[in-house]
């Protein structure tokens, strides 16, 4: 169960829904053990990151690492996404041993939508 800062950031849900812009482009991954699933929608310019929504059905580390996603990688560029998100992770206190699938799923879903 996430813990501290990550939980509030679950809480709030920030980004829950999807773009419908021309500019957004769609990731998914699935946990093949689990059954978490992500879908992240993506607005992209000039190889950067200008906003995320996500849909996510699962543990609770998935929806807060997606909520996070939606909050820490405004403005990002795309070959700094990896190393964005773990700082974020770590910021909000970081995850349990049995939570780190969630962050190897969200970094899936984001390769997926920005094609990086």
């Amino acid at each position: 169960m996430v813990q501290g800062r990550l939980r509030e950031v679950l809480e709030r849900g920030a980004g829950v829904g999807a773009f419908d812009t021309p500019d957004a482009r769609l990731g998914r991954a699935e946990h093949p053990v689990c059954g978490d699933r992500v879908q992240l929608s993506v607005r992209v310019a000039d190889g950067r990151v200008l906003g995320v929504r996500w849909q996510a059905a699962g543990c609770p580390a998935t929806m807060a690492l997606a909520a996070l996603c939606a909050e820490a990688l405004v403005d990002v560029p795309f070959d700094a996404l990896d190393a964005a998100l773990r700082a974020a992770i770590a910021a909000h206190g970081g995850l349990q041993r049995a939570e780190h699938h969630a962050e190897a799923m969200l970094l899936r879903a984001l390769h997926a939508a920005v094609g990086a």
